[in-house]
C-alpha cells in the first residue's frame, strides 16, 4: 500500500513538473504577443487607441471562455482541453503571421487589416484560453489538500518564469531575420514565429507524456456544491481586487519613473523592465520557497500578503531615490508570490473534485478582470497625480482583510 502511494506520488509529481514546463510555454506566448503587438502595431501605422482596442477584446474573450473551457476539462478531461488550448494558439498565431504578412506586402491595409489581425487574436484568446483553467485544474489533480497551496505555488512560478522568458527572448530576436524572408519588416514577427514552433513541440510533449485527467464522475458535476458557491463569489471578489491593484502598478510603472526621475525613453525602458523583472523574480522566490514549505490554509497567504502590499505601496510614494522604488518593487514581488497561490488554492480547495476545471476556470475570470479594469483606472488615477493610484490601492487591500473572516474555512485536510 505505501509502495503504491508512492509510486502513485512520484507519478504525480513527474506529472506536476511537466506541467510547469507547459505553463512557461503558455505565459511566454501570451508574454511575446503583449511585447510585440504595440510594435507591429506601430510598424503597420496603427494609432495606440486602435492597438489597445486589439489588446482590449483579446482579454475580453480570455475573460469570456476561460469558465467554459475549465468546465469542459471536468468531462472531457484535462489533456483534450490543454491540447484544444496549445493547438489553438498555433493556429491563431498562424493566421496573423498571415495577415502581417500580406499587410507588409501592402495587399491589405488600413481597416481591414486590422480587422483580420482582430479576428487572428480573437481566435487565439477563445481558443487558447483553455490552456489555463485545463493546466490550473491538472494541478489540483495531482496534488492533495495538504499540498494545493504547493501546487499552486509551482503553477504560480511557472507563470512568472514564462512572463520573464518572453520580454527575454522578444528583445533577443525582434528584428533578426531569422528565417531569411524577403518581406520587409518580416523580423518584426520572428518572436511569433519562434513561438509557434515552441508551441508545436509543447502539444506533441503533452500528447505523448501527459495522462487525460478528468473528474471522478463527470456525470455528476453538481453533486455537492456548487462551483459558483458563496465562497467562490467572496474569493472572486478577492481577486479581483489583488489582480486589479496588481495591474495598475504594472500599468503606470514607466510613466512614473519616467516623470519622477525626469528619465529618457531608453533609460526609462531599463529602468521598468529592471523594476518589473525584480517584481516577477521576488515572486518567484516565494512561490518556490515560503510557499512550499507552508502547511496552513491559501487563505493566510492571502492574508500575510496585505501587509507586504501596503507597505510597498507607501514606500514607492514615500521613496527619495530610485533605490527605494526598487525596494518597495520587490516587495509587491514578493506580496504576489503570496497572493496569487493562496487564491487560487483556495479556489480550488472551495470546489468538490467533480468541479476543479469549472472552479479553476471560474477563478481565472478575476485575473482577467484586474488586467482589463487596472490600466483602465490607472490612467485615469495618474492624469490626477502620479501618487493616486499607489494612494487608491492602500484601502482596497484594507477591504480585502475585511473580506476574508466572512469566508468559510477552506478544507486543507
Amino acid at each position: 500500500m505505501n509502495i503504491r502511494s508512492t509510486e502513485a506520488a512520484k507519478e504525480d509529481s513527474k506529472i506536476l513538473y511537466s506541467l510547469m514546463l507547459i505553463i512557461i510555454f503558455v505565459s511566454m506566448g501570451q508574454s511575446v504577443y503583449w511585447q510585440t503587438m504595440p510594435i507591429i502595431g506601430r510598424e503597420f501605422g496603427f494609432s495606440e487607441m486602435e492597438i489597445n482596442t486589439v489588446v482590449s477584446i483579446s482579454a475580453a474573450m480570455f475573460i469570456i471562455f476561460t469558465p467554459f473551457w475549465g468546465r469542459l476539462s471536468d468531462r472531457i478531461g484535462r489533456k483534450y482541453v490543454l491540447l484544444i488550448g496549445l493547438t489553438g494558439y498555433v493556429l491563431s498565431n498562424v493566421i496573423f503571421l498571415y495577415s502581417a504578412s500580406i499587410g507588409l506586402l501592402g495587399y491589405v491595409s488600413g481597416f481591414f487589416l486590422l480587422f483580420i489581425l482582430l479576428l487572428s487574436r480573437i481566435i487565439n484568446s477563445a481558443v487558447g484560453a483553455a490552456s489555463r483553467p485545463a493546466s490550473g485544474a491538472y494541478v489540483a489533480d495531482v496534488t492533495s489538500l495538504e499540498e494545493r497551496s504547493s501546487g499552486m505555488g509551482k503553477f504560480g512560478a511557472a507563470n512568472n518564469i514564462g512572463t520573464i522568458l518572453g520580454p527575454v527572448l522578444v528583445g533577443s530576436i525582434i528584428g533578426v531575420n531569422i528565417f531569411n524572408s524577403k518581406i520587409e519588416g518580416f523580423s518584426l514577427l520572428t518572436p511569433l514565429i519562434v513561438m509557434s514552433l515552441l508551441m508545436i513541440v509543447a502539444v506533441i510533449f503533452v500528447w505523448l507524456f501527459l495522462p487525460n485527467n478528468k473528474s471522478p464522475n463527470p456525470d455528476e458535476l453538481s453533486s455537492e456544491r456548487p462551483p459558483l458557491d458563496r465562497n467562490l463569489k467572496l474569493l472572486l471578489a478577492v481577486g479581483m481586487i489583488i489582480f486589479s491593484a496588481f495591474a495598475i502598478v504594472q500599468s503606470v510603472t514607466a510613466y512614473y519613473v519616467q516623470d519622477r526621475f525626469s528619465l529618457t525613453l531608453d533609460e526609462t525602458a531599463r529602468s521598468t523592465a529592471l523594476l518589473l523583472g525584480t517584481m516577477a523574480l521576488m515572486a518567484i522566490v516565494s512561490q518556490l520557497t515560503f510557499v512550499q514549505r507552508f502547511k496552513g490554509s491559501p487563505l493566510e497567504l492571502i492574508k500575510y500578503s496585505i501587509p507586504l502590499f501596503i507597505l510597498s505601496s507607501l514606500i514607492v510614494v514615500f521613496s527619495p531615490s530610485f533605490t527605494y522604488i526598487y525596494f518597495g518593487m520587490a516587495i509587491m514581488g514578493l506580496a504576489m508570490g503570496l497572493a496569487s497561490p493562496g487564491y487560487t488554492a483556495s479556489a480550488s480547495l472551495n470546489a468538490d473534485p467533480n468541479n476543479q476545471g469549472a472552479a479553476v476556470g471560474l477563478a481565472m475570470v478575476a485575473p482577467g478582470l484586474g488586467f482589463t479594469l487596472g490600466p483602465f483606472l490607472s490612467g485615469f488615477l495618474y492624469s490626477i497625480s502620479i501618487n493616486l493610484p499607489f494612494l487608491f490601492i492602500l484601502p482596497l487591500f484594507v477591504a480585502i482583510l475585511f473580506i476574508l473572516p466572512r469566508l468559510n474555512p477552506i478544507k486543507t485536510s
